[in-house]
């Protein structure tokens, strides 16, 4: 495994990049990859000032996928290491289309969405996240995994949009919804949808196939996430929250231990 595709899993996805190593040895650097890839891409919005600059840094990824998939040499580590792992499992170029089309829509006025459109914001993002992931697993596809990935998509994915929500808002992309006097009342009907996911997440996930799990697994942390953020209240809007090192070490382990998230 290269070891600067590693170190870039690490420092910018860390949940993902654990799951990877609870997960079978022969899946581990795919799934290290991926971790590396998601997080190249999701900091994307963070990073950027001007709309328009991250549609180029997007569009980079897009190209750098395309090329990829016709066997040309990628311009980086983690680009290459994603394009090798796309080809080894023959993993769909739609899908990561997909997740790059979800970050553009964080570049935007209007970000976050609500309702419908936030699910199918989560999906395209998170969920695709899982299904390449359940892909890189072998996991045959039924409509018990089907159903699982989806709703695991959805519950992690409303704590990462909590997380994501300081930088934004700071550079005023994110918009505090109608009716709303500050964003520690807004967050909480997010927050609540994600107890709402995760519960159905957990009941799905015991008629599903057990390789699904290490694609699934930073599911575990929706709860400790959860708990900083609350802790916030209206601050969540200017402090970036995590969860501890241990905390995310301790859950994961202890999650794939009992195949329970």
């Amino acid at each position: 495994m290269d070891e600067l595709v590693r170190q870039a899993a690490r420092s910018s996805e860390p949940d993902r990049y654990l799951s990877a190593l609870l997960a079978p040895t022969a899946a581990r650097a795919d799934l290290v990859a991926l971790a590396a890839f998601a997080g190249e891409v999701s900091r994307i919005s963070r990073l950027v000032k001007e709309p328009m600059m991250g549609e180029v840094r997007l569009q980079w990824w897009r190209d750098a996928v395309e090329a990829g998939a016709t066997g040309s040499a990628a311009s980086s580590p983690v680009a290459e290491a994603i394009c090798q792992t796309a080809a080894r499992h023959a993993l769909p170029e739609e899908t990561f289309h997909a997740i790059l089309e979800g970050h553009a829509e964080e570049l935007w006025p209007g970000f976050p969405p609500t309702g419908s459109d936030l699910e199918r914001y989560l999906d395209r993002t998170e969920g695709s996240l899982v299904r390449l992931a359940a892909e890189i697993l072998k996991v045959p596809e039924s409509a018990a995994s089907t159903d699982l990935i989806y709703a695991a998509g959805q519950a992690y994915g409303r704590v990462r949009l909590m997380a994501l929500l300081p930088p934004l808002i700071a550079k005023g992309h994110g918009v505090l919804p109608p009716g709303f006097g500050d964003w520690g009342a807004a967050a909480a009907p997010i927050a609540a949808s994600a107890r709402d996911w995760l519960g159905k997440t957990r009941g799905l996930l015991a008629d599903a196939p057990r390789a699904l799990l290490p694609a699934v697994l930073p599911v575990a942390l929706v709860e400790p996430y959860l708990k900083v953020f609350e802790g916030l209240g209206s601050g969540m809007a200017r402090q970036p929250a995590d969860i501890s090192p241990l905390t995310r070490v301790w859950k994961l382990w202890l999650a794939s231990m009992r195949a329970r998230v």
